[in-house]
């Protein structure tokens, strides 16, 4: 594929690395809106990272973007002239269809090797990196799919060997995966922010749903999906006539609680009707909506505490550079 030169003004500025030092190889996570790179030694000690706004989306609606040479504007820093062939182990939407070249799905149940045998690799023009694109995950049975998140899972998965149960990762599109006997066997994805905005910006619930906030209501709404599951649309509707039909003085639970309670707790309403005896719910996120996750969850007396979506990304790319290099 031909690359394409990069305007000079959206060139980041690169952290620089010790002297004479270069990394072993380089881990990147390609989103759909951003990506992120590490330089890493050996040990998959962190030497340098870098970060950019130039995700698949952005790559492909500009003709004079190309996936080599974004990439290149960001770890060409770390690289002298006289390096070959330094790997370079991306995970998520570089692998698209839309993306640099499509990784083809694994298909669960799939073990972290599975995901690691499946990469693919593009042909570049730079001879100092060789490239590897790992692939997503899909499910037949009950149709899903994920891409950049089965990395994550496969981080989680290093550093908890013996987990069995079902972890979840919140975001526009959550999703919850069962990992068992080392496999990921089964995932669901959950389009519960996108409809949280949709309702909150495009709906009547719009006039409803402000920056207040309350605790308690965002807990009894929790409650509320899993005691009334079949109530899901009418409770929806209560956000807006709750204020309407309220008398002078009364105390009216804020709509973006309310709403938010209403979405993610039917979600997890789902998630509880999966879960087997002796199941374990883990927790992979960070900021605001990891914590209401954490929060919808000790409702119902399950605690998980958020790890570092970043950390665990990175030991997911770690791991798989450990299988395609050896």
């Amino acid at each position: 594929m031909e690359q394409k030169t990069l305007p000079t003004q959206k060139l980041p500025k690169l952290p620089k690395l010790p002297t004479k030092t270069l990394p072993t190889w380089i881990a990147v996570d390609w989103g759909t809106s951003n990506l992120r790179v590490w330089a890493l030694d050996d040990g998959a000690n962190i030497l340098a990272t870098a970060e950019s706004q130039l995700g698949m989306n952005a790559i492909a609606a500009d003709p004079n973007l190309g996936f080599e040479s974004v990439l290149i504007s960001l770890i060409g820093g770390w690289l002298d002239n006289n390096a070959r062939d330094i790997p370079v182990v991306i995970c998520g939407m570089a692998g698209a269809k839309q993306g640099w070249c499509e990784a083809p799905y694994c298909e669960v149940p799939a073990a972290p090797t599975d995901l690691a045998f499946g990469a693919v690799h593009p042909t570049v023009s730079d001879p100092r990196i060789l490239v590897s694109i790992l692939p997503g995950l899909c499910q037949r049975g009950d149709a899903d799919v994920m891409r950049g998140e089965e990395t994550q899972l496969v981080g989680f998965m290093a550093q908890n060997p013996d987990f069995a149960g079902w972890v979840c990762l919140p975001g526009t599109h959550s999703k919850w995966a069962r990992l068992s006997g080392g496999q990921i066997t089964a995932f669901r994805t959950y389009m519960s922010g996108e409809v949280f905005a949709l309702l909150s910006k495009n709906s009547i619930l719009r006039h409803s749903v402000d920056d207040a906030w309350d605790d308690v209501a965002f807990a009894d709404a929790v409650r509320g999906a899993l005691a009334q599951p079949s109530g899901f649309l009418h409770n929806l509707f209560t956000v807006r006539a709750g204020a309407l039909v309220a008398t002078d003085g009364a105390v009216v639970p804020p709509g973006a609680s309310v709403l938010s309670g209403a979405v993610i707790g039917a979600e997890i309403a789902d998630v509880l009707s999966l879960l087997r005896a002796g199941d374990e719910i883990a927790l992979i996120g960070t900021g605001k909506l990891a914590s209401l996750y954490q929060a919808a969850l000790a409702v119902h007396g399950h605690k998980a505490t958020p790890m570092d979506s970043a950390a665990i990304t990175l030991a997911g790319l770690a791991r798989a550079h450990s299988v395609v290099i050896g």
